[in-house]
Protein backbone atom coordinates (compact mmCIF):
# COMPACT_ATOMS: atom_id res chain seq x y z
CA UNK A 1 0.00 0.00 0.00
CA UNK A 2 1.13 3.89 -0.80
CA UNK A 3 0.20 7.17 -0.97
CA UNK A 4 1.08 10.54 -2.05
CA UNK A 5 1.56 13.26 0.32
CA UNK A 6 -0.19 16.94 -0.98
CA UNK A 7 2.29 18.76 -2.98
CA UNK A 8 1.89 22.69 -1.55
CA UNK A 9 2.77 25.38 -3.79
CA UNK A 10 1.82 29.43 -3.61
CA UNK A 11 -1.83 29.15 -5.14
CA UNK A 12 -2.58 26.10 -5.14
CA UNK A 13 -2.64 22.46 -3.33
CA UNK A 14 -3.08 19.14 -4.95
CA UNK A 15 -3.34 15.61 -3.16
CA UNK A 16 -3.77 11.95 -4.24
CA UNK A 17 -3.99 8.92 -2.22
CA UNK A 18 -3.86 4.86 -3.27
CA UNK A 19 -4.76 2.65 -0.13
CA UNK A 20 -6.76 0.23 2.16
CA UNK A 21 -9.88 -0.22 -0.48
CA UNK A 22 -9.75 2.52 -2.97
CA UNK A 23 -7.88 5.76 -4.58
CA UNK A 24 -8.75 9.15 -4.95
CA UNK A 25 -7.13 12.36 -6.06
CA UNK A 26 -8.37 15.62 -5.06
CA UNK A 27 -8.59 18.91 -7.74
CA UNK A 28 -7.02 22.27 -6.38
CA UNK A 29 -7.73 23.85 -3.64
CA UNK A 30 -7.12 26.97 -2.23
CA UNK A 31 -4.37 28.64 -0.15
CA UNK A 32 -4.11 27.08 3.12
CA UNK A 33 -7.12 24.87 2.56
CA UNK A 34 -7.54 21.44 0.64
CA UNK A 35 -10.25 20.53 -0.99
CA UNK A 36 -12.04 17.63 0.15
CA UNK A 37 -14.73 16.13 -2.74
CA UNK A 38 -18.57 15.24 -2.28
CA UNK A 39 -19.15 11.55 -1.92
CA UNK A 40 -20.03 9.32 0.38
CA UNK A 41 -17.57 6.97 2.82
CA UNK A 42 -17.79 4.56 5.43
CA UNK A 43 -18.02 6.42 9.08
CA UNK A 44 -18.15 4.99 12.14
CA UNK A 45 -15.38 2.03 13.88
CA UNK A 46 -14.57 -0.93 11.41
CA UNK A 47 -12.73 -2.78 13.81
CA UNK A 48 -15.59 -2.86 16.05
CA UNK A 49 -12.91 -1.60 19.09
CA UNK A 50 -14.17 1.25 20.41
CA UNK A 51 -16.77 2.50 22.40
CA UNK A 52 -20.69 1.65 21.28
CA UNK A 53 -20.85 5.45 20.05
CA UNK A 54 -18.91 4.31 16.98
CA UNK A 55 -21.48 2.14 15.63
CA UNK A 56 -22.62 0.90 13.78
CA UNK A 57 -20.54 1.15 10.54
CA UNK A 58 -22.92 3.32 8.03
CA UNK A 59 -22.40 5.28 4.81
CA UNK A 60 -22.87 8.68 4.65
CA UNK A 61 -22.71 11.29 2.36
CA UNK A 62 -20.95 14.33 2.14
CA UNK A 63 -21.22 17.54 0.30
CA UNK A 64 -18.12 18.98 -1.35
CA UNK A 65 -15.79 21.72 1.07
CA UNK A 66 -12.71 22.76 2.04
CA UNK A 67 -10.75 22.44 5.18
CA UNK A 68 -7.88 24.52 6.95
CA UNK A 69 -4.76 22.12 6.28
CA UNK A 70 -3.29 22.78 9.18
CA UNK A 71 -4.89 22.72 12.91
CA UNK A 72 -5.57 26.55 13.68
CA UNK A 73 -2.01 28.03 14.61
CA UNK A 74 -1.44 30.47 17.76
CA UNK A 75 -0.09 32.98 15.35
CA UNK A 76 -3.06 32.37 13.15
CA UNK A 77 -5.63 32.58 16.29
CA UNK A 78 -3.84 35.83 17.64
CA UNK A 79 -3.94 37.54 14.49
CA UNK A 80 -7.33 36.52 13.64
CA UNK A 81 -8.72 37.42 18.12
CA UNK A 82 -7.27 40.65 17.71
CA UNK A 83 -8.97 41.55 14.33
CA UNK A 84 -12.09 40.55 16.50
CA UNK A 85 -10.95 42.50 19.93
CA UNK A 86 -11.37 45.71 17.36
CA UNK A 87 -14.69 44.54 15.82
CA UNK A 88 -17.14 44.13 18.56
CA UNK A 89 -16.19 40.34 19.29
CA UNK A 90 -15.82 39.24 22.68
CA UNK A 91 -12.65 37.45 22.25
CA UNK A 92 -9.21 38.39 22.24
CA UNK A 93 -5.64 36.97 21.95
CA UNK A 94 -5.48 35.37 26.23
CA UNK A 95 -7.82 33.20 25.10
CA UNK A 96 -6.05 30.61 23.39
CA UNK A 97 -2.81 29.64 24.51
CA UNK A 98 0.05 27.93 22.20
CA UNK A 99 3.51 26.76 22.84
CA UNK A 100 4.68 29.30 20.04
CA UNK A 101 2.91 30.75 16.65
CA UNK A 102 3.99 27.39 14.90
CA UNK A 103 1.87 25.31 17.24
CA UNK A 104 -1.84 24.50 17.51
CA UNK A 105 -3.59 27.07 19.54
CA UNK A 106 -5.19 25.72 22.54
CA UNK A 107 -7.30 26.04 25.82
CA UNK A 108 -10.24 27.56 23.37
CA UNK A 109 -13.79 26.90 24.35
CA UNK A 110 -16.21 25.81 21.65
CA UNK A 111 -17.82 28.95 21.69
CA UNK A 112 -14.80 30.52 21.29
CA UNK A 113 -13.94 29.31 18.24
CA UNK A 114 -17.67 29.49 16.67
CA UNK A 115 -16.66 32.90 17.11
CA UNK A 116 -13.07 33.34 16.08
CA UNK A 117 -14.82 31.54 12.82
CA UNK A 118 -17.23 34.56 12.15
CA UNK A 119 -14.41 36.85 12.52
CA UNK A 120 -12.45 35.39 10.34
CA UNK A 121 -15.41 34.94 8.23
CA UNK A 122 -16.31 38.66 8.49
CA UNK A 123 -12.09 39.83 8.21
CA UNK A 124 -11.89 37.92 4.75
CA UNK A 125 -14.97 39.48 3.45
CA UNK A 126 -16.96 36.39 3.46
CA UNK A 127 -20.68 35.89 5.00
CA UNK A 128 -20.50 34.68 8.66
CA UNK A 129 -22.13 30.79 9.03
CA UNK A 130 -23.21 31.65 12.94
CA UNK A 131 -26.51 34.22 13.74
CA UNK A 132 -28.31 34.33 16.54
CA UNK A 133 -31.63 35.82 16.20
CA UNK A 134 -30.93 36.73 12.96
CA UNK A 135 -27.75 38.87 13.86
CA UNK A 136 -23.87 37.60 13.46
CA UNK A 137 -22.50 35.85 16.80
CA UNK A 138 -19.84 38.15 17.91
CA UNK A 139 -20.44 37.96 22.05
CA UNK A 140 -22.04 35.93 24.70
CA UNK A 141 -22.21 31.96 25.26
CA UNK A 142 -25.21 30.95 23.15
CA UNK A 143 -25.83 27.14 22.99
CA UNK A 144 -27.80 26.72 19.82
CA UNK A 145 -26.87 29.32 17.64
CA UNK A 146 -28.36 28.90 14.10
CA UNK A 147 -26.11 27.94 11.63
CA UNK A 148 -26.39 29.18 7.66
CA UNK A 149 -25.12 26.27 6.07
CA UNK A 150 -24.93 27.49 2.70
CA UNK A 151 -23.06 30.37 3.70
CA UNK A 152 -19.55 31.11 2.30
CA UNK A 153 -17.97 31.79 5.65
CA UNK A 154 -15.67 29.78 8.12
CA UNK A 155 -17.08 27.29 10.44
CA UNK A 156 -16.47 24.48 12.60
CA UNK A 157 -16.90 20.81 10.60
CA UNK A 158 -19.67 18.47 11.48
CA UNK A 159 -18.39 15.41 12.75
CA UNK A 160 -19.09 13.58 9.35
CA UNK A 161 -17.03 16.27 7.34
CA UNK A 162 -14.05 15.97 9.84
CA UNK A 163 -14.19 12.17 9.94
CA UNK A 164 -14.71 11.77 5.73
CA UNK A 165 -11.71 14.64 5.77
CA UNK A 166 -9.65 12.39 8.08
CA UNK A 167 -9.51 9.17 6.33
CA UNK A 168 -7.83 10.42 3.32
CA UNK A 169 -9.89 9.28 0.28
CA UNK A 170 -10.20 5.34 1.81
CA UNK A 171 -12.53 3.34 3.75
CA UNK A 172 -11.22 1.04 6.22
CA UNK A 173 -8.41 2.28 7.75
CA UNK A 174 -7.92 2.92 11.66
CA UNK A 175 -5.97 5.91 10.91
CA UNK A 176 -5.27 8.86 8.52
CA UNK A 177 -2.87 7.24 6.62
CA UNK A 178 -3.52 4.24 4.00
CA UNK A 179 -0.46 2.14 4.64
CA UNK A 180 -0.87 1.31 8.02
CA UNK A 181 -3.57 0.22 10.60
CA UNK A 182 -0.76 0.99 13.39
CA UNK A 183 0.39 4.15 15.29
CA UNK A 184 4.09 5.35 16.46
CA UNK A 185 6.19 8.35 17.10
CA UNK A 186 7.37 8.52 13.86
CA UNK A 187 3.58 9.35 12.32
CA UNK A 188 2.04 11.43 15.18
CA UNK A 189 2.34 13.43 18.29
CA UNK A 190 0.12 11.07 21.16
CA UNK A 191 1.21 9.18 23.91
CA UNK A 192 2.51 5.66 23.42
CA UNK A 193 1.45 3.89 26.72
CA UNK A 194 1.43 0.82 28.67
CA UNK A 195 0.53 1.95 31.59
CA UNK A 196 -3.03 2.16 33.14
CA UNK A 197 -4.28 -0.16 30.77
CA UNK A 198 -3.92 1.79 27.93
CA UNK A 199 -1.70 -0.14 26.23
CA UNK A 200 -3.23 -0.61 22.39
CA UNK A 201 -1.83 -3.90 20.10
CA UNK A 202 -1.76 -0.90 17.20
CA UNK A 203 0.37 1.23 19.25
CA UNK A 204 4.00 -0.28 17.99
CA UNK A 205 6.13 2.71 18.77
CA UNK A 206 9.46 1.37 19.85
CA UNK A 207 9.23 4.98 21.58
CA UNK A 208 6.72 4.76 24.67
CA UNK A 209 5.26 7.82 26.90
CA UNK A 210 4.76 11.38 25.81
CA UNK A 211 6.40 11.73 22.44
CA UNK A 212 10.36 12.52 23.08
CA UNK A 213 10.83 15.70 20.88
CA UNK A 214 7.81 17.56 22.34
CA UNK A 215 7.01 16.09 25.96
CA UNK A 216 8.08 19.66 26.80
CA UNK A 217 5.41 22.55 28.20
CA UNK A 218 5.20 26.20 28.30
CA UNK A 219 4.95 26.59 31.65
CA UNK A 220 6.65 25.87 34.77
CA UNK A 221 4.20 23.02 35.70
CA UNK A 222 4.06 19.32 35.70
CA UNK A 223 1.31 17.19 36.32
CA UNK A 224 0.47 14.57 38.55
CA UNK A 225 3.02 12.11 36.88
CA UNK A 226 5.63 14.74 36.71
CA UNK A 227 5.12 15.79 33.09
CA UNK A 228 5.11 19.03 31.51
CA UNK A 229 2.44 19.73 29.75
CA UNK A 230 1.07 20.78 27.06
CA UNK A 231 3.21 19.10 24.96
CA UNK A 232 2.24 19.87 21.37
CA UNK A 233 4.17 19.90 18.63
CA UNK A 234 4.96 22.62 15.18
CA UNK A 235 1.78 22.43 12.95
CA UNK A 236 3.14 20.07 9.86
CA UNK A 237 5.51 17.74 11.26
CA UNK A 238 4.27 14.51 10.64
CA UNK A 239 3.23 13.25 7.28
CA UNK A 240 -0.10 14.48 5.93
CA UNK A 241 -3.09 12.52 5.09
CA UNK A 242 -4.37 11.48 1.39
CA UNK A 243 -6.31 14.95 0.98
CA UNK A 244 -3.14 16.62 2.06
CA UNK A 245 -4.33 17.27 5.55
CA UNK A 246 -1.91 17.26 8.69
CA UNK A 247 -2.41 16.36 12.42
CA UNK A 248 -5.58 14.61 11.93
CA UNK A 249 -4.33 12.40 14.55
CA UNK A 250 -2.61 13.14 17.68
CA UNK A 251 -0.79 16.96 18.89
CA UNK A 252 -4.71 19.18 19.77
CA UNK A 253 -7.96 17.09 19.69
CA UNK A 254 -10.48 19.22 17.41
CA UNK A 255 -14.34 20.86 18.61
CA UNK A 256 -16.73 19.61 15.64
CA UNK A 257 -20.28 21.47 15.16
CA UNK A 258 -22.49 18.78 16.36
CA UNK A 259 -23.53 18.02 20.01
CA UNK A 260 -22.87 15.10 21.59
CA UNK A 261 -25.23 14.03 23.56
CA UNK A 262 -25.02 10.24 24.00
CA UNK A 263 -23.64 10.59 27.83
CA UNK A 264 -25.88 13.63 28.66
CA UNK A 265 -28.53 12.02 27.13
CA UNK A 266 -28.91 8.30 26.96
CA UNK A 267 -32.78 8.64 25.19
CA UNK A 268 -30.29 10.03 22.30
CA UNK A 269 -27.91 7.38 22.06
CA UNK A 270 -28.95 6.07 19.09
CA UNK A 271 -28.46 9.23 17.34
CA UNK A 272 -25.44 8.32 15.80
CA UNK A 273 -26.86 4.78 14.32
CA UNK A 274 -30.11 6.47 13.03
CA UNK A 275 -28.58 9.98 12.24
CA UNK A 276 -29.34 11.23 8.26
CA UNK A 277 -27.24 9.20 5.38
CA UNK A 278 -26.87 12.40 4.16
CA UNK A 279 -25.05 15.91 5.79
CA UNK A 280 -25.59 14.51 9.14
CA UNK A 281 -25.38 17.49 11.44
CA UNK A 282 -26.04 16.38 14.70
CA UNK A 283 -29.41 16.24 16.65
CA UNK A 284 -31.22 19.06 16.88
CA UNK A 285 -32.73 18.47 20.11
CA UNK A 286 -30.73 20.15 23.28
CA UNK A 287 -28.82 17.71 25.40
CA UNK A 288 -30.19 19.25 28.98
CA UNK A 289 -29.71 23.01 28.89
CA UNK A 290 -25.44 22.61 28.69
CA UNK A 291 -24.84 20.44 25.48
CA UNK A 292 -21.89 18.66 25.04
CA UNK A 293 -20.06 19.24 21.74
CA UNK A 294 -18.11 16.61 20.13
CA UNK A 295 -14.31 16.52 19.65
CA UNK A 296 -12.03 14.60 17.02
CA UNK A 297 -8.72 13.82 16.25
CA UNK A 298 -6.66 12.66 19.29
CA UNK A 299 -4.13 14.86 21.06
CA UNK A 300 -0.58 14.49 22.59
CA UNK A 301 -2.37 11.81 24.87
CA UNK A 302 -3.63 8.38 24.57
CA UNK A 303 -3.15 6.25 21.02
CA UNK A 304 -6.62 5.07 21.53
CA UNK A 305 -8.28 8.70 20.74
CA UNK A 306 -5.72 9.22 17.64
CA UNK A 307 -8.23 6.72 15.48
CA UNK A 308 -10.06 8.39 12.81
CA UNK A 309 -13.97 6.75 14.25
CA UNK A 310 -12.87 7.59 17.59
CA UNK A 311 -16.04 10.02 19.35
CA UNK A 312 -15.74 12.34 22.38
CA UNK A 313 -17.76 15.33 23.86
CA UNK A 314 -16.73 18.04 26.04
CA UNK A 315 -18.99 21.05 27.68
CA UNK A 316 -18.22 23.68 25.59
CA UNK A 317 -17.19 26.43 28.25
CA UNK A 318 -14.22 24.04 28.63
CA UNK A 319 -10.61 24.69 27.95
CA UNK A 320 -7.97 21.61 27.60
CA UNK A 321 -4.15 21.87 26.99
CA UNK A 322 -4.61 19.40 24.42
CA UNK A 323 -7.80 20.89 22.87
CA UNK A 324 -7.91 23.02 19.41
CA UNK A 325 -9.90 23.30 16.32
CA UNK A 326 -9.69 24.01 12.76
CA UNK A 327 -12.48 25.03 10.39
CA UNK A 328 -13.90 24.17 7.11
CA UNK A 329 -15.92 26.32 4.36
CA UNK A 330 -18.65 25.64 2.01
CA UNK A 331 -17.02 24.47 -1.11
CA UNK A 332 -20.61 24.83 -2.93
CA UNK A 333 -21.03 28.33 -2.03
CA UNK A 334 -17.75 29.39 -3.30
Amino acid sequence: MRYAAAAVTLLVLLAGVTGCDRSHTTPAARLEMMFIPAGDFLMGDSFAEGERDELPVHRVFVGAFYMDTHEVSKGLWDVVARWAAAHGYDITPSDGGGKAANHPAWGITWYAAAKWANARSERDGLTPCYTVSGSIWRAGEQIHPDCNWLADGYRLPTEAEWEKAARGGVDGCRFPWADSNTIQHSRANYCSASFGGRYRSYDTSPTRGYHPTYATGEYPYTSSRGRATPNTSPIGSFAPNGYGLYDMAGNVQEWCWDQYCEMMRPDQASYYESSPRSEPRGTNLPCWSYPWRAVRGGSWGDAGSCRVADREGIAPSERHSDLGFRVVRNARAS
